[in-house]
């Protein structure tokens, strides 16, 4: 052993634990982790309550009086002389004023900033519920690329040993295997690299996008969470829909009642008979006090003044202008009733949106259960058969190379449909979101 070999030895080793550093933290996610992680890096659901702190706050500050105002005059001083106390009307005034709104204005606008505040616990559900459905939909595509992958590498080993056996076959002039036998295998590979390629891309840039979801501003998260190192679990969950709507149209809207975003249409409505009800307090006076006291100096006799007090009040009253308050309470009546229409076509689309989800579940369910009972079987024993046959000189390269071919589609489509079941599941699933009571 060389002299300096002890002192290479921690370099070494130091050399491969950088190597298998990213190896050890590959992240293996579970589509739950997935979703929880999203919905706790979701920066928009703090900016939810941000807005919903403002709001309350621009309410308190709504319901409050006007400031009164204050004024101070010189009032009546003679010009000839700028004496103080020369005339009787002379007087230094100080005044003070209070509009007082019309109606329940006050009250009216500080429950309006309440109930845009009330909005925002029902906007955070929504949005649980659509990063759930979305981080769902991007794992499954992440998770069917990745599932893909590892099968077609699996059996790349086979087409590979498929143009060996032709390769030797064709040299050795002893076998039947032709020159195109030989190219329509090298053919199957190079396509099987590509889809590889292409495979590997889908994966790429779905873990990509879902990686966006569960690092948003956590640095030491954005490291483990990069696509290279991510990894998915390779099981999916057991998921089955809920149970949906009954029958009748009334019965099958009730379901979605309860959802964030039908609730959030309902509080709107609220909000609109409250523009309602402060367009209607213009018919109302406006009323405005003031007070002023007037301080007089003495006499040129030398004699007191008595000091003066003025106490008024003002009327604002719309006699001459009810055309345009007509016109306002009749548009802000209309939009009470855009909004339940809104409301109504929301429930329309979700029934739907569940009826093509719930069918589109059973037919894929339909189907998987076809291809794993019967067309992975029959492909299998199909490409067994054409290559027992191939080697027994009773059968046909090309046949032997178009039924493996034939049974990793089928089993690439599997994974396909167990995949799309599940987009399924998660589309059944936000469809029938309740928003919970305490919504924070």
């Amino acid at each position: 052993m060389k002299p300096n070999s002890s002192k290479r030895w921690p370099k070494v080793l130091a050399t491969v634990g950088l190597l298998m550093a990213p190896l050890a933290q590959a992240k293996t996610l579970m589509l739950e982790e997935a979703i929880t992680l999203a919905q706790t890096s979701d920066v928009w659901i703090e900016n939810s309550r941000y807005n919903e702190a403002a709001q309350y706050a621009l309410g308190d500050a709504a319901g409050r009086l006007p400031d009164p105002k204050f004024n101070l005059a010189l009032a009546n001083m003679p010009t000839d002389t700028f004496d103080f106390g020369q005339e009787g009307m002379t007087q230094l005034v100080m005044g003070v004023s209070q509009m007082i709104p019309r109606g329940n204005t006050l009250s009216l606008k500080e429950a309006r900033f309440a109930q845009q505040a009330e909005l925002q616990p029902l906007m955070r559900a929504e949005r649980r519920a659509r990063v759930r459905l979305q981080v769902s939909q991007l794992w499954l595509d992440a998770w069917q690329a990745q599932q893909s992958l590892a099968l077609i590498n699996d059996n790349r080993v086979l087409f590979e040993q498929l143009v060996d056996v032709a390769t030797s076959s064709y040299v050795s002039a002893m076998g039947r295997t032709r020159q195109q036998d030989l190219v329509r295998a090298q053919l199957e590979l190079t396509q099987l690299d590509d889809r590889l390629a292409r495979l590997q891309l889908q994966r790429d840039s779905n873990l990509s996008r879902l990686s966006e979801w569960l690092t948003a501003g956590d640095v030491a998260r954005q490291r483990l969470m990069q696509p290279d190192l991510l990894q998915l679990s390779a099981d999916l969950p057991a998921q089955t829909p809920p149970v949906g709507p009954g029958e009748g149209d009334d019965e099958r809207a009730r379901v979605f009642i309860h959802h964030p975003s039908v609730l959030l249409i309902d509080r709107q409505i609220d909000l609109a008979r409250t523009d309602v009800e402060l367009v209607e307090q213009k018919y109302e006076p406006e009323w405005g006090i003031s007070a002023s006291y007037g301080y007089r100096s003495e006499d040129p006799m030398g004699r007191d003044r008595a000091d003066l007090v003025t106490v008024g009040i003002s009327l604002d009253m719309p006699l001459f202008s009810t055309r345009r308050q007509d016109s306002e309470v009749a548009a802000a009546g209309s939009r009470v009733e855009a909004v339940k229409t809104e409301r109504l076509l929301q429930l329309r689309k979700m029934l739907a949106g569940y009826d093509t989800a719930r069918a589109a579940y059973e037919r894929v369910s339909q189907r998987l259960s076809l291809y794993e009972t019967r067309l992975i079987p029959q492909s299998h024993e199909a490409a067994e058969a054409a290559l027992n046959a191939y080697t027994s000189d009773d059968g046909n390269f090309a046949e032997v190379v178009r039924a493996r071919i034939a049974e990793l589609n089928a089993e690439l489509a599997v994974i396909e449909l167990k995949a799309e079941q599940q987009r399924q599941v998660a589309q059944i699933n936000y469809l029938l979101t309740r928003a919970e009571t305490g919504e924070k």
